[in-house]
């Protein structure tokens, strides 16, 4: 079961505090977020190259493809061509 909260307000203190440059340059290390270990989207380390034998591999079981799909339309257009000559007889 959701429950549903509405904020009704807030209150909210500003604290000004006079301080010297190497307080700020100590309080800036510590309030300063920083992550090493960070893997933004895209920024994926480089992939290493393929080897003879996959990019010989892929390149064969195109070429396959790419030659099935023409017999496959081949096939397809001259049965198309028997049906529209059988139409007119």
């Amino acid at each position: 079961l959701p429950d549903n909260h509405d904020i009704i307000s807030l209150k909210l203190y500003q604290l000004t505090v006079e301080r010297t440059p190497e307080e700020e340059k100590r309080d800036r290390e510590v309030y300063l977020p920083v992550v090493d270990n960070l893997k933004l989207p895209g920024m994926e380390a480089p992939l290493e190259p393929m080897s003879g034998l996959a990019l010989f591999l892929i390149v064969f079981f195109s070429l396959v493809a790419i030659v099935f799909a023409i017999v496959i339309g081949v096939i397809i257009y001259n049965k198309w061509q028997e049906q529209s000559r059988k139409h007119f007889y």
